[in-house]
């Protein structure tokens, strides 16, 4: 039903956003930063992590075939999360 009015290149980028914020257990109230953009069969993406206070900050950057959003998105968030540590996002 919702195939007419789905848009494919939004349809990707939303899934390896979704990917990379699953991984880091992401939530509206986590500083955490993610773009993707689609051009062809190409993907690239561009993420983020923000401690609250806005003292440290930790950035990736992943490129690849669309057919592999979503392990882009993971690999993403796991390097930021290594990054970042086990307590990054607390106070």
């Amino acid at each position: 039903m919702v195939a007419g009015i789905d848009h494919r290149d939004t349809h990707l980028a939303l899934r390896l956003e979704r990917a990379f914020l699953t991984e880091l257990d992401g939530s509206c109230r986590t500083p955490i930063a993610g773009h993707a953009k689609v051009d062809g069969e190409r993907i690239s993406f561009r993420g983020q992590i923000l401690k609250p206070d806005g003292s440290a900050m930790h950035e990736t950057t992943r490129s690849g075939g669309v057919g592999e959003v979503e392990a882009l998105g993971r690999s993403a968030g796991e390097q930021l999360r290594a990054a970042g540590g086990p307590d990054f996002f607390v106070g």
